[in-house]
């Protein structure tokens, strides 16, 4: 046998420098030199190929990390390893982060020299491409001219970019890859590629779509992702469509044109509609026209807003229908917000104002110190809405809430569509800029979202329940069921007397899930009874004390301020789970 050349602790391993070029380093293990340690560092992230061949006895192999650097292989070091019987060659193959790591060869039985080969892999980095075209016809060829790729192993190490479609449904559809690169003259780890796909075999329908690309080398070891977004149209198919499946000509001509873009939005549904009221009557087949429009099997897409809306716009309509009545009833009702809630709060009659403002104010997007409840008492709707923020403890964070920029679409003429939840499946109505002045939410700064989303409210309220909307909403609700209803998601109420539940607190908040609360009974220092609050934040203080942050719908802490009087009040736990005896009600995704 020869000399021993690497060392045999963790300690004395032999440093190697690994490179992307293959090294091999000539050894022995056996009955008097059991273990052969070598070490190594990596700069970045990339996979690391060793093999251990030539032997004439059994040896095994393992990679190591020293996660506590103390020199010893511990429980947990060993990240990989191989140990085949009798001569059969070793080999690890193993993408690592950055930072240290060690080889172990030792012998099993027997004495054997050996040969450990190594070398670094490095990934294909940097893919890039662009499509030639994004406005593409089913039957056209989708392109790519000059696509480039990067290997730090040169460019014969890369094997193929793989591309895959995303249709609009989020299903996959693998497709043909790159597999022909041209090495860049001034750069060997750069590459060139091109790309040409026949789009006509592969039946897809009109609409948007997405070409998905990610390179590989020889190892298998992947690139980034990059993805491309392109349109389809299907110009013959729809032709055929709209002659086969509708009767008025007018509206089959101006759907077949509107629709040509793959694409009917809300502008295109109101011209049809308008166009459905050419005689003063909505005739039998406009009203089959309608409905084949909404069906769910058509060549184009509509928006889901848009979409539902319509529905109810071609549901609603019936043969002889007046024009007026079918603009005024159905289509003002559904897509301009002419029918508003029912103008009476209790017995007393209200009137609507045509109001001025900007619908989220210099922030362009909603705020939870917006909301600032007017005399309905529809706190638990309130604190509902701003439980969707992110957790802040006072109104400088300026959290945001997807759920409320989400729920509310500015049409651009005024009127704007809200989104609510009936059993999780969400359902729009449309309001304009009329308000109930008296009785709505505070417009602060002229900001008008707050006051909008009410009327809302009330308005789908008072659809779905045949109710005069702003009794429906004005006077008290359960805690959870507005919640339900902003943002789609399953509740459940707890009782925090009844068990410590500051970790369920923190855990939710922390992943953006909603929280209100509430008391009944007399009011306490800071909290008023009969009353809903959102829970914005709860928190460990540098002294260990458990505390939770509630805000109050009225915009100031409203009892006894507690700091800032801005309506946020910070509470130590104790004070919480004593006061909010009425319940916590938690969102949650099924």
């Amino acid at each position: 046998m020869s000399l021993d050349k690497a060392g045999n602790t963790l300690n004395t391993a032999r440093s190697l420098n690994i490179t992307s070029n293959i090294q091999t380093f000539s050894d022995w293990v056996g009955s008097s030199d059991f273990n052969d340690v070598y070490s190594f560092n990596l700069t970045a992230r990339s996979s690391i190929n060793i093999a251990v061949d030539g032997l004439s006895a059994n040896a095994d192999l393992q990679l190591i990390r020293d996660k506590n650097s103390n020199g010893l292989i511990d429980y947990g070091d060993v990240i990989a390893s191989s140990s085949k019987s009798g001569t059969l060659s070793e080999s690890i193959n193993k993408a690592l982060d950055a930072g240290n790591y060690f080889i172990r060869v030792y012998a099993k039985s027997g004495d054997t020299n050996y040969d450990l080969k190594v070398f670094q892999n490095f990934a294909p980095s940097a893919l890039n491409f662009q499509l030639n075209n994004t406005d593409l016809n089913t039957t056209d060829t989708i392109s790519i001219n000059s696509g480039w790729v990067s290997d730090g192993n040169s460019v014969s190490d890369l094997s193929r970019v793989d591309f895959r479609i995303i249709k609009p449904d989020g299903k996959y559809l693998d497709v043909a890859d790159a597999i022909t690169f041209t090495a860049d003259i001034s750069n060997p780890n750069k590459a060139y590629f091109g790309y040409s796909l026949s789009l006509t075999d592969l039946n897809l329908e009109a609409g948007k779509y997405t070409l998905e690309g990610k390179a590989y080398d020889k190892t298998g070891a992947g690139s980034n992702t990059v993805k491309r977004t392109f349109t389809l149209t299907n110009t013959l198919a729809a032709q055929d469509w709209f002659s086969q499946n509708l009767l008025d000509q007018e509206i089959i001509t101006l759907a077949r044109t509107l629709a040509s873009d793959g694409n009917l939005n809300r502008q295109d549904m109101l011209d049809i509609f308008r166009n459905a009221q050419d005689n003063s009557v909505i005739n039998a087949n406009e009203v089959k026209d309608l409905r084949a429009l909404v069906a769910a099997s058509t060549p184009f897409s509509m928006d889901e807003p848009v979409k539902w809306l319509s529905t109810q716009v071609a549901n609603g309509a019936s043969v002889d229908m007046s024009a007026s009545n079918f603009e005024s009833s159905l289509v003002g009702r559904w897509f301009l917000g002419t029918i508003a809630p029912t103008p009476v709060f209790n017995g007393k009659n209200l009137t609507y104002t045509v109001v001025t403002g900007n619908l989220f104010g210099s922030a362009n997007e909603a705020r939870i110190g917006d909301i600032d409840q007017g005399v309905l008492g529809d706190c638990a709707f309130l604190a509902a809405l701003g439980a969707t923020f992110g957790r802040q403890s006072n109104d400088v964070g300026n959290a945001s809430s997807s759920v409320i920029n989400s729920m509310i679409t500015d049409n651009g003429d005024n009127t704007y569509t809200m989104r609510f939840y009936s059993n999780g499946e969400a359902e729009y109505v449309t309001v304009d800029r009329r308000i109930a002045t008296s009785v709505a939410a505070k417009r602060n700064n002229g900001i008008l979202w707050v006051a909008l989303v009410e009327k809302a409210y009330a308005q789908w309220l008072e659809w779905k329940e045949n109710t005069p909307g702003y009794n429906r909403i004005g006077n008290g609700d359960s805690l959870s069921r507005p919640m339900r209803f902003i943002t789609g998601q399953q509740t459940f109420t707890m009782l925090p007397t009844n068990m410590n539940i500051f970790s369920m607190l923190d855990s939710s908040l922390a992943s953006g899930q909603s929280i209100t609360a509430a008391r009944v009974g007399a009011d306490t220092k800071y909290i008023v009874s009969s009353h809903a609050y959102s829970v914005t934040n709860a928190y460990t203080s540098t002294s260990g004390e458990q505390r939770v942050v509630v805000r109050n719908p009225w915009g100031v802490d409203g009892k006894t301020m507690s700091g800032v009087n801005d309506g946020f009040i910070d509470l130590s736990y104790t004070e919480f789970s004593q006061t909010f005896n009425y319940g916590v009600s938690f969102a949650y995704s099924a």
